[in-house]
């Protein structure tokens, strides 16, 4: 029996390998299309989401596919890996262990090739390195050519081996006149002679001939060899394809599909539907749908299309089959609307139209909707007649969101009393109900809400995405406290971690580094109190509560939490600038306890920021909190270091000695180099300023190590 799927497959990726001029997201990211690259949207049906992640999440649930998504860390309250965007480690995950390569002497072609007396330094494959018409001149249909000799009583031995030869020969770029020239003794009539014209057409074709090929195919179109009949009916379709763009190559090498000849698509579309009329289970029947999607997108056929993506994107037998049609949907049909979104349902695809129409709520870069509610209501006879009304409804909620229209989403949900496992459109609704809430600042009413909702899920994702939303509530409504309280039901340690930094109390800090539920949270919360301590000058405070690490057995260590590491303040002052002499840190913040205006321990203190750069570091855990991040948002974040002030407190000291002065003086002006910007912290001076402390070094200190340094200001 012919196998067809070596050759469908190929022809299947002439159109996945279609240029990748879009994806909708992908930047500084993981390649979606990778096995290691998981859904990084949130667990709801959102503009703002990847259409990737919507469409994907669409089907699978229809499908009961399972989903790419993260998995959920051992331990949520230590950890802060589970949020809502790309995770760096995806990349690093190493490569599933590839199959065991099967045994090229138990391969059918390698079975073909015995067979047919044909040796194994007589072929040349490299299936990896084939593209354009040519990615079909491969292992697969070479093996489907010899299958067809094989099943073929009609030739004798010497004759299959002499069209294998020449098969194999084409592998290598024999040309149609090689190929003609050494089966030319056999006689004009014979059925042998017949697989030589078949030959001799692909040959055309691969060189790109594409009259040759048309006018030999569509002679064997008619043979009496019915492999050769059928394979002939799917080339001409192919050939009037790759006629159809062989002028298609824009200004720098990219195509272009405006300069794709319609009369051939036309011609290679009625080709396609003739094979698939006269072979509706051929062996090239996959591969010709997959080409009508294709012909379709070069006669920029965009219902039509949408409605082969529909059916092929339902058909879908396994997560994966969907995943790589998903992909190849986003690279010709998402690119098409990348700018210009879709405002209209297309008939034969309410899924597609769905999809696209939520991509329409996205705002755009002015900042507006480009789906109107009188676009969206005239969609509406799309989703009723394909009893997919429910989508529609969800269109309608997301625009009532985008507009501000809160009472609406309100009067129309009503809270769920429970809740599937994995129906993300009923709990997109509900999350929908619960925006509405902190859209009207109703916040006791949102936090009860929230609560409930974290209680009836039945989904890591669903409820990590919940915990974010009351995180938010509970910030917005100034309880802060609540997050942190024993019965709290926001345990992700990445949310508590970003609310700690950015709007604890020292007092609440100060509880948290004693009573916080486990090692990591306590570790934030006293390298945020020491830093904080630090930089709003409470000297003494910051004596007594770095004691509080004897509360912690031990502090955590590591990548993860090198944002939080507590031994930086375990500085020795070896590491301050050479020629300046500094104690510890400890040493240096005792004598400002005491003398917050020493300008020796002022400028040691600079050095300790300086050279390790210690801050609350809102940076390392910023990506995929949802609307946590707008929620703890402050002006003037705590926990930055400014240097600058206090080299402008010692420059301007009546009393401070002049080494202190002279070095003051010399770190103030390097704040600002080489770049000119103010890398110390505090408000930029302007340059006027910058040259005066320049001056001042070198007229009133000129014997000093730090004028005798400095050549220039910035």
């Amino acid at each position: 029996m012919v196998r067809k799927i070596p050759l469908a497959f190929a022809l299947c990726t002439l159109l996945t390998a279609a240029p990748q001029a879009f994806a909708s997201f992908d930047m500084e990211d993981c390649k979606w299309s990778d096995d290691s690259c998981l859904l990084k949207g949130t667990p709801t049906f959102n503009p703002e989401n990847d259409s990737r992640d919507n469409l994907l999440r669409l089907l699978s649930q229809e499908k009961s596919f399972t989903l790419p998504v993260q998995s959920m860390p051992a331990d949520i309250t230590r950890s802060r890996d589970f949020y809502f965007a790309y995770h760096p480690q995806w990349d690093q995950a190493a490569p599933p262990p590839a199959a065991a390569p099967a045994s090229a002497a138990d391969s059918p072609l390698s079975r073909q090739m015995a067979e047919l007396n044909i040796g194994a330094d007589e072929i040349n494959i490299n299936d990896a390195e084939l593209e354009n018409r040519h990615v079909s001149n491969n292992a697969g249909s070479v093996s489907a050519f010899f299958a067809a000799l094989l099943a073929d009583s009609t030739l004798t031995a010497e004759q299959r081996q002499a069209l294998a030869q020449a098969r194999t020969g084409m592998l290598s770029g024999a040309t149609r006149e090689q190929i003609e020239s050494s089966l030319a003794t056999f006689p004009a009539d014979s059925p042998a002679h017949s697989y030589t014209n078949y030959l001799a057409a692909a040959a055309s074709f691969y060189a790109g001939d594409y009259a040759s090929a048309e006018r030999d195919f569509t002679q064997l179109a008619t043979s009496d060899r019915p492999w050769l009949a059928e394979t002939a009916q799917y080339m001409l379709m192919r050939t009037a394809l790759n006629k159809s763009s062989q002028n298609s190559v824009g200004e720098y090498g990219d195509f272009n599909i405006a300069k794709i000849n319609r009369e051939d698509a036309t011609q290679a579309q009625t080709l396609a539907q003739a094979y698939l009329q006269r072979f509706p289970q051929g062996l090239y029947a996959d591969s010709a749908r997959s080409m009508l999607r294709r012909i379709n997108w070069y006669l920029q056929a965009w219902p039509q299309l949408a409605g082969l993506y529909e059916q092929t994107l339902q058909q879908s037998a396994d997560a994966q089959q969907l995943r790589e049609i998903v992909i190849e949907y986003d690279n010709v049909f998402g690119m098409q609307f990348f700018e210009g979104p879709v405002v209209e349902a297309f008939p034969d695809a309410p899924l597609v139209s769905y999809i696209e129409l939520l991509r329409a709520l996205r705002l755009n870069s002015d900042y507006k909707l480009t789906l109107t509610q009188e676009q969206l209501d005239a969609s509406k006879p799309v989703f009723e007649q394909s009893q997919k009304l429910p989508l529609w409804r969800d269109l309608q909620l997301n625009l009532w969101q985008a507009t501000g229209n809160y009472a609406a989403i309100i009067q129309a949900v009503t809270p769920a009393q429970k809740l599937a496992a994995h129906d993300t459109l009923a709990f997109s609704e509900q999350v929908l109900y619960g925006e509405a809430l902190m859209g009207q600042k109703n916040w006791s009413a949102a936090r009860d809400f929230w609560q409930q909702l974290l209680k009836l899920s039945q989904d890591n994702e669903q409820q990590q995405y919940v915990q974010a939303k009351l995180a938010a509530t509970l910030v917005y409504s100034g309880d802060v406290e609540a997050v942190f309280a024993p019965e709290s039901a926001v345990t992700n340690l990445r949310l508590r971690s970003q609310v700690l930094k950015t709007q604890a109390t020292p007092e609440l800090l100060r509880q948290q580094a004693v009573h916080g539920p486990n090692n990591e949270e306590r570790t934030i919360a006293l390298h945020t109190l020491l830093v904080r301590d630090l930089t709003e000058n409470r000297f003494g405070d910051w004596l007594k509560d770095k004691k509080l690490a004897s509360e912690i057995a031990p502090p955590v260590i590591g990548e993860a939490f090198n944002d939080v590491n507590l031994s930086t303040f375990d500085w020795n002052g070896d590491t301050a600038q050479a020629g300046y002499t500094c104690s510890s840190l400890n040493d240096t913040v005792t004598v400002l306890s005491k003398k917050a205006d020493d300008a020796h321990a002022l400028n040691c203190l600079g050095e300790f920021f300086r050279t390790t750069q210690t801050h609350v570091d809102l940076w390392k855990n910023s990506a995929g909190n949802d609307v946590l991040e707008s929620a703890i948002s402050r002006k003037e974040p705590f926990g930055q270091f400014d240097r600058q002030s206090y080299y402008q407190q010692i420059i301007t000291s009546p009393t401070a000695e002049v080494e202190d002065k002279s070095f003051a003086l010399y770190r103030a002006i390097m704040c600002y180099a080489p770049s000119g910007a103010n890398e110390c912290g505090g408000e930029e001076v302007d340059k006027l300023q910058r040259k005066g402390w320049f001056t001042q070094l070198k007229t009133q200190y000129p014997g000093s190590p730090w004028a005798q340094k400095l050549k220039y200001y910035w």
